[in-house]
């Protein structure tokens, strides 16, 4: 390209970056749009929900463990923090539970994407793929609308 046809081209050289942009997001709108795009997101929501709840198991863990501690030196720790302690783990327990809640919700949603969007003789594979073996054994599930 020479100096001189950029000057005289130069709306065209815009428009071309910016439809070219537009077209972009276009196609990816298509595709999130798309049933294999929706199963991608929400296959990224169940992994999400699943790392979320292991989190929150090693929390209950960890707070099960210092206050196991400070039951061993029962003599030597402050009433006040042995009471913390039983506190944060009844939180943990109630974080880890919400969690727990939240994976089987998602799962839900991603096993009704499969049965909705799929041609039935590719459900069970898809749900071993996607929900794992254990899942593909269990039978219908319901959902309120």
């Amino acid at each position: 390209m020479s100096k001189d046809f950029l000057t005289q081209h130069w709306a065209l050289l815009i428009a071309s970056v910016i439809g070219t942009a537009v077209v972009l997001f276009v196609l990816l709108r298509a595709y999130q749009g798309s049933a294999s795009g929706q199963l991608r997101t929400l296959l990224g929501n169940v992994r999400d929900r699943e790392h979320a709840a292991r989190n929150a198991a090693k929390a209950v863990a960890k707070a099960n463990g210092k206050l196991e501690r400070m039951r061993k030196r029962v003599e030597s720790v402050k009433p006040r923090h042995a009471e913390e302690a039983t506190g944060a783990l009844q939180d943990a327990k109630s974080l880890a539970k919400i969690a727990d809640d939240q994976v089987l919700v998602a799962r839900n949603l991603l096993r009704k994407h499969i049965l909705e969007e799929y041609p039935p003789k590719r459900h069970a594979v898809m749900r071993i793929k996607y929900l794992g073996a254990e899942e593909s054994e269990q039978k219908p599930f319901t959902m309120g609308d």
